[in-house]
């Protein structure tokens, strides 16, 4: 497969005149060796464990069981299980060939691609992009007899679809199917109100759990807290995200992971679960970063210190273009100066210029024993 891809690109570039470095190679996974037997066939052992996943490079937790001895998350397993059976039932053995990689096994395999120096130099994924490192992907044995076929009539049904055009053999578990399976965590409820099977499954999408529900996280709405923990930290002027006191008068932004890339998204900081600063409305600071940057005489601003007695005009982007579209410069959060009452300068400014015998108009010094400008 390898082969055949970089000749099919190098006859591409030849034809067109491109050079070396325009070449692009795909990216998919070469089919593993199978090279297990029946004998390891319903052998889902709940041996919980947590890990890294990875999807689209960011890190999430996972919780990791074995399903034909390999390593796989624990809805996937579990789902795996209950179509292993099916199929069983209908005379088809289906086996686990290759399941969950670490971030060290999948920058092995890709050192191995580069360099063509181990694993037969088979194609593999870059690092943190491998489907196989969210613990949802499974390689099955589809050149074993019945098994692609099975597959491709059944495999929905049960939750698992191929994903990856011309790998036959690489499936992944999207969630659905009739549920049931050996590890499902049991029924303890934590202090975060989830159960063990309730977490892992959150954990699946790179989401946290709070109160049996997926919230916070990466991927998921909410701030990833308990009704309970939300009220202990509003009763210190603080927010709540992913278990954990934030923002308010807490040290913290105040905003799950989502939040601040949904924001950032929007040119905006994240603020309390809120897109503010930047190229939004508000200051984009906390209140508790706001009362301490208050204490040195300075405003805040995207998260520091600015204005008033402190380095920086003191206003957001989005401040200081609305002010320049009526001709105005932005100061501590206003529109001053040019075509607006005030001099357009902050505390700090005004207070510097002043040390030459000059004063400040529009953020520089201006006036008195300084060139007007």
């Amino acid at each position: 497969m390898r082969t055949t891809r970089i000749a099919v690109a190098l006859l591409s570039c030849f034809a067109s005149g491109c050079g070396v470095s325009d070449i692009t190679i795909e990216t998919g996974e070469s089919e593993p060796l199978d090279e297990g037997d029946t004998t390891a066939q319903a052998l889902v052992t709940c041996s919980y464990r947590t890990d890294t996943g990875y999807r689209d490079g960011s890190p999430f937790q996972i919780t990791v069981v074995d399903a034909d001895g390999k390593p796989a998350e624990v809805g996937t397993a579990n789902a795996y299980s209950v179509m292993q059976a099916a199929a069983a039932s209908q005379g088809v053995a289906l086996r686990v060939v290759s399941g969950f990689r670490t971030m060290a096994e999948q920058q092995y395999l890709y050192h191995c691609y580069l360099s063509g120096s181990c694993n037969g130099g088979n194609l593999a994924a870059t690092p943190g992009y491998s489907n196989h490192q969210s613990g949802r992907a499974l390689d099955l044995n589809t050149s074993s007899p019945g098994v692609a076929h099975w597959l491709a009539a059944h495999g929905a049904a049960y939750g698992f679809r191929p994903t990856v055009p011309g790998e036959a053999w690489h499936y992944e578990w999207l969630g659905g199917g009739p549920g049931g399976g050996p590890c499902r965590g049991g029924t303890a409820v934590g202090s975060d109100g989830c159960t063990a099977g309730q977490r892992a499954a959150c954990g699946n999408f790179g989401c946290g759990c709070a109160d049996g529900k997926c919230s916070g996280g990466y991927a998921c709405e909410g701030n990833g807290c308990t009704a309970k923990e939300t009220t202990n930290c509003g009763n210190f002027g603080c927010g709540c995200v992913d278990h954990k006191c934030s923002g308010g008068f807490c040290p913290g932004t105040g905003a799950s992971a989502k939040v601040t890339r949904d924001c950032a998204n929007f040119g905006c900081q994240a603020v309390d679960m809120k897109c503010a600063g930047g190229f939004c409305p508000g200051s984009g600071c906390t209140a508790k970063e706001t009362r301490d940057c208050g204490n040195f005489g300075c405003g805040c601003v995207d998260h520091r210190c600015s204005g008033g007695f402190c380095e920086g005009s003191g206003a957001t982007a989005k401040v200081t273009l609305d002010c320049a579209k009526v001709g105005c410069s932005a100061v501590d959060m206003k529109c001053a100066g040019g075509f607006c009452p005030g001099n357009g300068c902050t505390a700090k400014e005004t207070r510097d210029c002043g040390a030459f015998g000059c004063g400040c108009a529009n953020h520089q010094c201006s006036g008195g024993f300084c060139p007007v400008k």
